[in-house]
């Protein structure tokens, strides 16, 4: 196998993450061909015109054929309805490396098959609100984490060749279970989201109109309810049960701080609000890496 770096690397689907992990790979002179498959012409030829791919082709087989690592590119009910098909052309054409970036992971494993010891799970913890290849930016990854999600039969030089890639990136890499995975993902981003739609909808229907006065907070807290409602659809069937969960978490604490202003307890208050400054300044590092503050959509 040629070194890591001139391996070719194909896209199974041009969107915001793969397309800004391509123009990543660019910007850090990625030696190996940039390719990409999907089922409509008009995202591959843009990014193509962008110069984050090489050259596109409309038929899977080839381009699964042609390429050391496959990414699949996709939000989890459409990863999981493509990888068996991916894992059969792949043992059929030189067994290459396959990986995802879908953020839920128990669906996406149970549906790989037939098995395969060179796929690899992954997740990066990066986004935007915005979506599609026109939005793609080659530093989004930078000191952000990525999650891999290694099964027993998975081939340790595949985990390696997958961590070298989003290391590439500007990415650090963590190891973690599927299920640990998506247990920590429903609490730290997905049940966010939801937070975000409620408090839009709430927002939406007073009768005052709240978003017309809103700053800074307002901003912060709703942003990324303006993200892809179909990804966002998929993503609280696929990890429904984790999420109910942190829902019902986030529901107990809702309901204590709300019996603290009812009964007006304002050293409790205060105790409560600078425990959770202090939380958050805590992990400011990781959540904050860049003076460019783009936070989590994924």
């Amino acid at each position: 196998m040629h070194h890591i770096r001139d391996m070719t690397i194909a896209f199974l689907g041009l969107g915001l993450i793969s397309g800004s992990l391509a123009g990543a790979l660019r910007a850090a002179k990625w030696g190996g061909e940039l390719i990409a498959w999907g089922p409509r012409a008009k995202s591959l030829e843009r990014g193509q015109a962008l110069g984050l791919i090489d050259r596109f082709n409309l038929e899977l087989e080839p381009v699964i054929a042609g390429a050391d690592i496959v990414v699949i590119g996709a939000p989890p009910i459409a990863t999981a309805e493509l990888l068996p098909e991916v894992l059969g052309m792949a043992q059929a054409h030189g067994e290459p490396i396959v990986t995802d970036i879908a953020s839920i992971k128990a669906s996406v494993v149970e549906a790989a098959i037939p098995q395969y010891k060179k796929f690899v799970p992954g997740h990066p913890i990066a986004g935007s609100e915005h979506s599609g290849v026109g939005a793609a930016v080659a530093d989004l990854f930078e000191g952000r984490e990525v999650i891999l999600t290694p099964l027993l039969q998975t081939d340790p030089s595949a985990v390696g060749v997958v961590q070298a890639m989003w290391e590439s990136a500007g990415a650090r890499v963590t190891l973690l279970s599927v299920t640990d995975h998506d247990s920590a993902l429903a609490a730290s981003s997905h049940v966010p989201h939801m937070l975000a739609y409620v408090l839009t909808t709430m927002l939406s229907q007073h009768p005052l109109m709240p978003m017309k006065h809103g700053g800074g907070a307002l901003r912060d807290m709703t942003r990324i309810a303006a993200s892809d409602p179909g990804m966002w659809r998929d993503i609280a069937l696929a990890n429904r049960d984790a999420i109910l969960t942190a829902m019902d978490a986030v529901a107990v604490q809702h309901a204590h701080l709300r019996n603290l202003i009812a009964e007006a307890d304002a050293p409790a208050m205060e105790a409560l609000f600078a425990y959770c400054r202090e939380v958050r300044r805590e992990h400011d590092a990781i959540l904050n890496p860049l003076p460019r503050l783009e936070e989590d959509a994924s």
